[in-house]
């Protein structure tokens, strides 16, 4: 064995280990709340739900057409989404825009009394129960909102929580420069 064979040899795993290291803090190092969205700039897809407020009318992309629109995908047992309602609640009493809801993966019984329980801040209210719509909008989890313009365009994405912060200094800016 050369020389020059025995010394990359001798040092392959410190090269292994570093190159773990790297891709380790890359990974630790992204922010779950900035997630990319692939349907930013682009119609919301097509779907068709049965709105639990009404389900003589469904709820499909269509209804998003001609207003600003926060569409709030959630679920009544997801514990972010308990605690974001009030806010969601004082968003529908103040601010001048419709809150459409896709419940995830939930039974109706459990969004009835969730609703009941804490108040209802939707407009509209779609029932995703396996959650393929979801996949669709390319959500990873519960709470997430998107903005979607007249046009029934996706124009921002939000991850998580909404709170008076994130509505004052993310969300309320996009709605107002679309409206």
């Amino acid at each position: 064995m050369s020389k020059k064979t025995r010394l990359l040899l001798a040092f392959s795993p410190i090269l292994i280990f570093i190159l773990v290291l790297f891709f380790l803090w890359r990974g630790l190092s992204i922010n779950p709340e900035i997630l990319p969205s692939a349907l930013l700039g682009k119609p919301a897809p097509p779907f068709q739900l049965v709105d639990l407020m009404s389900p003589a009318y469904p709820l499909t992309e269509q209804n998003f057409k001609g207003q600003v629109t926060l569409l709030h995908v959630w679920a009544s047992w997801c514990y972010a989404c308990q605690m974001e309602n009030a806010m969601l609640m004082e968003i529908k009493k103040n601010y001048p825009i419709s809150i459409y809801g896709i419940v995830y993966k939930d039974e109706p019984q459990s969004i009835q009394t969730f609703l009941h329980e804490l108040g209802n801040p939707y407009s509209r209210l779609g029932n995703d129960s396996r959650g393929e719509v979801a996949m669709d909008f390319g959500v990873y989890g519960t709470p997430e909102t998107f903005v979607i313009d007249k046009k029934g365009t996706i124009v921002y994405r939000h991850v998580g929580v909404i709170n008076q912060q994130v509505w004052e200094t993310e969300l309320w800016p996009v709605i107002k420069q679309l409206r």
